[in-house]
């Protein structure tokens, strides 16, 4: 299958799943849940007005944020039609579309969330150009470490491989040429780390800062699965958290 088709497999994924996915994948304690409670203190700290919850989904991260923080501004938007009518968010707040190429201003938003979206996608940093730059204060990523995952051998091996660049010929290789895999439990994912997108943070942002969001090792980058990955673009924003 082509990366089109691939992307077309998740939608029907979500077409299908849109009804029981919470059941399937929300848990408070799990590593979004956590995430999400960092990502609360951080939106105090900063003092921020707005967010965007990029590719929304069932509204899991709105509705945990609407509830804390009710004066401020919420917006959000995926391209599963039948994922956002699951969510029970007002249609004003919601826009079905992508996160590649999001139709909102630049610095449109004192902060830009996603939780679990750029693993599912074939171009990350294309999300994450997009959420930079729609952002006035901070970005926040809540996704997958595969350099945090398996055998700790396969760890080190996988690190390797992306740093000189060999990674995504090998998972080609292992998938019969594809890029892809897929679960009944996610559908279609990528082999994807938050820390792919450190240096794109680091570019934009005057601070970045990885939190681990599972596992038991001391160091985020080899030691979690699962990570939360927090970009603060400005030093008034930097000065806040001090």
């Amino acid at each position: 299958m082509s990366g089109v088709d691939a992307e077309r497999e998740q939608r029907a994924y979500y077409a299908r799943t849109a009804s029981q996915y919470n059941d399937m994948h929300v848990d408070d304690v799990d590593e979004h849940g956590l995430a999400l409670h960092h990502i609360a203190g951080y939106l105090k700290i900063i003092q921020a007005e707005s967010v965007l919850d990029t590719g929304c989904g069932t509204g899991r991260a709105m509705h945990f944020l609407r509830d804390r923080f009710p004066e401020m501004h919420f917006r959000g938007n995926d391209p599963s039609a039948e994922l956002l009518a699951a969510s029970g968010l007002p249609s004003d707040l919601i826009d079905c579309v992508g996160s590649e190429q999001l139709p909102y201003p630049d610095r449109s938003f004192d902060a830009v969330v996603e939780t679990g979206v750029l693993h599912h996608v074939a171009e990350p940093e294309r999300v994450v150009a997009e959420m930079l730059r729609v952002a006035r204060k901070a970005v926040f990523l809540s996704d997958t470490n595969i350099y945090g995952a398996g055998h700790p051998a396969a760890r080190v091996i996988k690190l390797a491989l992306s740093t000189v660049g060999l990674l995504d010929t090998v998972n080609r290789l292992r998938r019969r040429g594809k890029r892809w895999y897929y679960s009944d439990g996610d559908g279609v994912a990528y082999s994807y780390s938050v820390f792919d997108s450190y240096r794109q943070l680091a570019r934009t942002c005057d601070r970045v800062i990885a939190i681990p969001l599972t596992g038991t090792g001391r160091v985020a980058l080899l030691g979690s699965p699962h990570v939360l990955l927090c970009g603060f673009m400005s030093p008034d924003t930097v000065s806040a958290l001090a």
